[in-house]
């Protein structure tokens, strides 16, 4: 069976016209004033807290997919899509519920697994097997709540506080706030059993490791970038697959680059349908990958939505969260 990794993560670029978005946050038990409650773009760098007086301005762009997210201890995380309410500093109030701790589902069946092994397929499936994913460390694993299904043949996870991701390798501390968390499992033809496909998805923060960048984490950036999802995404909405090193390829032969893409413009978005169930993609002559399903939407740096219009296999869907960059990464 193919190890397909679905990596479902709301992202987004700043497009060339910056906007101030601005508003206030508030308890919805009694309106009291909220301070210091995290709020940022997700899948990026660009974040901010509220004030004293529960206010923020944050900076983004005038057209993007990502929402905007806020976090703050003892509430729940709240989400909003449609960013557009707080431009032109109406300072709109985004009221947080208190938090209820999640309670662990009852499971009938015993869990023949281990927790030490549990864990450890959970950090080879969530940061991947690359270089990268030797250097990244999860700061807070006892946060972390696993179980295995033997008669789903799944593993599955989930946290009631943001996964915090150390990665020396790139230079970030990540914030993940983990959604969902699925491996799962099928016997192969050894009679082994074997990964059939892993699923995750979640919010994510990037942070500096260091306040001023080494030099070799921008090295390292750069590789990461060559190659990636991220690039692929934002050469194909330009039309640029063949500038960039990539070559499409449908059934085992190369083939035009946009033979089995139909790109149109749509608004601020390039509106990308498949039309093969299947691509492989290469890239310069060693990192393959394959798309599946359609359509999906891509704005002028690579943002993407929705998320789960298809799954990637080979290079892009073996990086993971190691070799994950901010979606505004080199803008």
């Amino acid at each position: 069976m193919k190890n397909i990794a679905f990596l479902l993560l709301f992202i987004t670029l700043p497009l060339k016209a910056q906007k101030t978005y601005t508003g206030r946050v508030l308890s919805a038990k009694d309106s009291t004033v909220l301070q210091g409650v995290s709020i940022y773009f997700d899948g990026t760098s660009l974040g901010t807290t509220s004030n004293a007086e529960g206010y923020f301005k944050i900076k983004n762009t005038a057209s993007n997919i990502s929402p905007l997210i806020f976090r703050s201890i003892g509430y729940t995380t709240r989400t909003i899509p449609n960013i557009s309410i707080f431009e032109d500093e109406n300072y709109p109030v985004v009221f947080l519920e208190e938090s209820v701790d999640q309670l662990e589902t009852v499971v009938l069946e015993t869990d023949p697994w281990t927790r030490a092994h549990k864990i450890s397929v959970f950090r080879r499936e969530f940061l991947g097997k690359t270089k990268a994913a030797s250097k990244c460390k999860i700061l807070n694993e006892d946060a972390i709540k696993l179980k295995y299904s033997p008669s789903n043949s799944e593993l599955i996870a989930y946290a009631n506080e943001p996964i915090l991701i150390e990665n020396k390798h790139l230079g970030y501390v990540i914030e993940y706030e983990l959604m969902d968390f699925t491996v799962k499992y099928s016997i192969g033809s050894s009679g082994l059993q074997l990964v059939d496909y892993t699923f995750y998805e979640g919010s994510s923060f990037f942070k500096e490791l260091k306040e001023k960048p080494k030099k070799r984490f921008l090295k390292n950036r750069e590789d990461a970038f060559k190659g990636s999802l991220l690039q692929f995404m934002r050469a194909l909405s330009k039309k640029q697959l063949a500038e960039h090193h990539f070559k499409i390829f449908y059934d085992q032969f190369e083939v035009s680059p946009y033979r089995y893409f139909d790109i149109q413009p749509e608004a601020n978005f390039t509106k990308v349908t498949m039309l093969a169930e299947k691509i492989s993609i290469l890239y310069d002559h060693q990192q393959s990958s394959i798309i599946y399903k359609n359509p999906f939407y891509i704005d002028q740096f690579g943002n993407f939505a929705p998320t789960r219009a298809f799954s990637i296999s080979g290079f892009m869907g073996q990086s993971r969260m190691a070799n994950l960059l901010p979606s505004n990464y080199g803008l």
